[in-house]
């Protein structure tokens, strides 16, 4: 079982098959980023309708067994999430009611604070709100994974405490790898492990040090992350960005708030390495856990086996 702990793509049937043709079983699909609650409904609308229409190669699973069986059945499962909570307002009840339609996991914060904490770009980490405390309660109790990819560290340990049940970095690596706010540093990692989480280890190359990193420089990051923290805590979340145009790049970061008032200021995508240049590579990520000396069962664990464990703990 290979699963990618979180990929944006902009999806279609030719970027469904191009992510199964690297043999992924399971994604994790952001269907909500900035959104508020009638653009998030919209957005599961539209990939419901793409699911329905392409069932012979895509369906949306919610269960560890929904996923075993997309697996036997040789489609992608499509596991949904949001990452960020702006959609759910400040109503707890919402974890429920998202849940019902299909959202697994949420992601506290994105790029800027909000109602529930602070993101890992706000010079002042206030932690975790009274409102983000019975959010997480509520995250909890609906099965729905807490992400804290792009959450402050202080919010971020502050939810790594206050959840019930354990918690996950979809898309990150350790600090100690690559000098970016978006990087988690080793108090939240080991936190994060102790209480059953997950690191997905992502190759979105701003976050991993550039194309020019090689794959054994990036294998040898999962080794020393497997030693700090626990094999069992490590996993991949590729962050893989298919299908959208060149100027798509400025709404992910930075939504309504703030656009660029030059259109020249829009960022462009990044290269990826060649080793990795998106799902299609996890055969190449494959073979370079098996030559840094993982073994065969340690490489599918990071590969898909712990997301499995994690996914059984946290989903109702």
């Amino acid at each position: 079982m290979i699963i990618d702990g979180l990929e944006i793509n902009d999806w279609s049937r030719p970027i469904i098959e191009e992510v199964l043709s690297g043999g992924v079983n399971v994604v994790h699909a952001t269907v909500g980023v900035w959104e508020d609650l009638a653009g998030a409904m919209t957005r599961i609308g539209s990939i419901r309708h793409l699911v329905r229409t392409n069932s012979d190669i895509v369906r949306i699973v919610r269960t560890v067994d929904d996923m075993t069986q997309a697996k036997a059945d040789g489609v992608l499962g499509m596991l949904l999430g949001f990452q960020n909570s702006s959609m759910l307002g400040d109503d707890p009840e919402m974890a429920g009611i998202f849940a019902d339609v299909g959202i697994r996991v949420v992601q506290l914060t994105y790029n800027i604070a909000n109602h529930l904490g602070s993101s890992c770009w706000e010079p002042n980490d206030g932690g975790l709100t009274r409102a983000g405390h019975s959010m997480v309660r509520a995250l909890n109790d609906a099965g729905v994974l807490i992400d804290i990819s792009h959450v402050g560290n202080r919010t971020g340990r502050d939810a790594i405490d206050a959840s019930a049940k354990p918690i996950a970095v979809t898309h990150g690596n350790p600090l100690w790898f690559c000098d970016s706010n978006r990087n988690k540093p080793d108090d939240v990692l080991d936190a994060l492990a102790a209480r059953g989480g997950i690191v997905g280890c992502t190759m979105y190359p701003l976050f991993m040090g550039g194309a020019e990193v090689t794959r054994e420089q990036y294998c040898a990051m999962f080794a020393r992350l497997a030693e700090q923290v626990g094999v069992e805590h490590v996993a991949i979340g590729t962050d893989a960005v298919l299908g959208w145009q060149p100027d798509a790049l400025g709404w992910m970061r930075s939504g309504r708030w703030n656009r660029p008032a030059d259109p020249k200021e829009i960022p462009d995508f990044p290269p990826w390495p060649t080793w990795f240049t998106g799902p299609v590579d996890f055969p190449s990520m494959s073979e370079g856990l098996d030559q840094i000396g993982f073994s065969a069962e340690e490489r599918d664990l990071i590969l898909g086996g712990n997301w499995l464990r994690l996914f059984s703990d946290v989903f109702v």
